[in-house]
């Protein structure tokens, strides 16, 4: 991914985003969902409307930032499933980043291909 000036989004106010849940829109229309905690049927209800509310803005690409995600259930999974649909029948692109073990769940549960995750680079060791 190229340098893109991301700011917050104040317009998609609505639903709110879920506690802890981020959202930045970047100038090329790129937008940003960064996902916090568990994904699970606790929180399932109110994180579709929310990310329904993403598909709305209509975006040329979407990327669905997992790191800061601590747990995701088959719900949780589900529900990415249905945006990554969503936004492709759209015409968007869709990415998803994550850390090393989301990538072990995605592939335990057959959804590594289809989410293809890119794990971002470690940083390098201090010398």
């Amino acid at each position: 991914m190229r340098d893109n000036d991301l700011r917050p989004v104040i317009t998609a106010s609505w639903p709110p985003p879920p506690a802890g849940h981020g959202l930045k829109r970047g100038t090329d229309g790129l937008v940003l969902a960064e996902l916090h905690g568990e994904i699970d049927l606790a929180t399932a209800h109110q994180l579709r409307s929310w990310l329904d509310s993403l598909v709305a803005l209509a975006a040329p690409a979407y990327v669905v930032d997992l790191r800061p995600v601590s747990f995701v259930d088959s719900t949780g999974l589900n529900l990415l499933l249905r945006l990554r649909r969503r936004v492709l029948e759209g015409g968007g692109t869709f990415s998803v980043l994550c850390a090393p073990d989301t990538r072990r769940l995605l592939w335990a549960h057959g959804t590594l291909d289809v989410f293809d995750p890119a794990t971002p680079c470690e940083e390098p060791a201090a010398g």
